[in-house]
């Protein structure tokens, strides 16, 4: 029972990402590991339940309208989203940079908010979920500052995190995280792209982790450090609008 939930719950979000395009029985089968008749029987279901619509036999299925209102009723840091918003977009725009808001759960990160104003990276964010903790500055911001258990669980998830491309060879991954942890900040160049991500704070917690995108070639010299001055400051501003202060007196 478990095993058909997951696998329901996986073809119900290949549906969501992508919509309206139409995905066929073959290819979601495949997909997953299943054959056609199973996936074909899931697709009835999620169709009689709303969560699917058939587009026609020969396109195959799309999300439904009540996947649609599903969607729609979730508030989710509802405060936080809010107030992460302007800071965000502002941010970008001014930099001309790609600036997210990333929160980390059970072991993949989750783009809150995203906004891109640099024309040089074309950036499609086509998952719910990202598998690359390690590969990502906001990743490391987050990793960083777990907990002792959800960092051993996140290098139970991750095998080869001690590779991760963002470190030297060699680098013990420990030590490098805990520096990122003490120095609230971390900055690379990663393939066409500088990225650069700073901790956001609710009363002294971390709870996201906002970080930023340039060409790797304005990243080189005044760029990089004007990047960083910007998310610092953004990510300082949204700590302060959503924690909540305490005063006596």
């Amino acid at each position: 029972m478990i095993k058909v939930l997951d696998k329901t719950f996986a073809i119900l979000e290949d549906l969501a990402v992508a919509s309206p395009q139409a995905l066929r029985i073959v290819e979601l089968a495949e997909r997953h590991g299943i054959n056609p008749a199973t996936c074909s029987r899931i697709l009835r279901e999620l169709v009689d339940a709303g969560y699917a619509v058939q587009i026609s036999r020969q396109d195959g299925y799309a999300a439904g309208p009540r996947a649609w209102t599903f969607a729609r009723q979730i508030s989710y840091h509802e405060r936080m989203i809010r107030f992460a918003e302007p800071i965000i977009r502002k941010c970008a725009e001014s930099l001309r940079a790609s600036v997210l808001l990333v929160e980390l759960h059970n072991c993949e990160r989750y783009i809150l908010l995203h906004h891109n104003y640099c024309t040089k990276l074309d950036i499609r964010l086509t998952e719910l979920s990202n598998r690359d903790v390690f590969e990502t500055a906001t990743g490391l911001m987050l990793a960083a500052n777990a907990d002792a258990e959800r960092l051993d669980k996140l290098f139970a998830a991750y095998p080869a995190a001690a590779e991760s491309p963002l470190f030297p060879p060699g680098a013990d991954l420990r030590e490098e995280l805990r520096k990122i942890r003490l120095e609230r900040e971390c900055s690379y160049a990663k393939g066409n792209q500088g990225i650069a991500a700073f901790p956001v704070f609710r009363n002294r917690k971390v709870v996201a982790s906002l970080g930023g995108s340039i060409a790797v070639e304005d990243f080189i010299g005044t760029g990089r450090k004007r990047m960083i001055e910007a998310l610092r400051q953004a990510a300082s501003n949204l700590s302060k609008t959503i924690s909540i202060v305490n005063t006596a007196g």
